[in-house]
């Protein structure tokens, strides 16, 4: 195994975020939930600054990555950072780059002042269990859930306003 480096995106790789995203989303079964340099650009590494990203390279090549943001977590309460993804390129699994671009985030949450670091993970994905099982997360029987497309149309058209 060749040597990697983390280390944190800039707005220069939204390319290649959106690369890596494109492949985790194929991967798990989301190929319609595409994004976009542009999107990357605009809503995570530009301006708005919506979302982090830290990258894992071989000879300058991303091959991981790991998004994540702010959030507030009332169960502590304090504030902590969502992990949105965590993805390696499967010929670069089992060496510890999905490892260390969690203790990125991890040592980010914590400078930051943050006390948590949370994410959802497929029931179905007993790989990706197994892994975090081993840096130590708990794995409670709690589920992710979200609105989307039609759902959540629906729901804001009873907003009071």
């Amino acid at each position: 195994m060749r040597s990697f480096t983390v280390r944190p995106a800039t707005v220069d790789d939204a390319a290649t975020i959106a690369r890596l995203g494109n492949a985790s989303n194929v991967e798990s079964g989301l190929p319609h939930a595409a994004f976009s340099e542009a999107q990357v650009r605009r809503d995570g590494l530009g301006a708005a600054g919506g979302f982090r990203v830290m990258l894992a390279e071989i000879e300058s090549r991303a091959i991981g990555y790991a998004l994540f943001q702010p959030c507030f977590n009332s169960d502590l309460p304090g504030w902590g950072t969502w992990l949105s993804d965590l993805f390696v390129e499967t010929p670069h699994r089992g060496v510890g780059i999905g490892r260390a671009l969690l203790a990125a985030v991890a040592a980010e949450t914590l400078a930051a002042g943050g006390a948590s670091v949370e994410w959802g993970v497929r029931a179905a994905n007993a790989r990706g269990r197994a892994f975090y099982a081993r840096v130590g997360a708990r794995d409670d029987d709690i589920r992710v859930l979200g609105l989307l497309g039609e759902a959540l149309r629906r729901l804001a058209g009873e907003a009071r306003r």
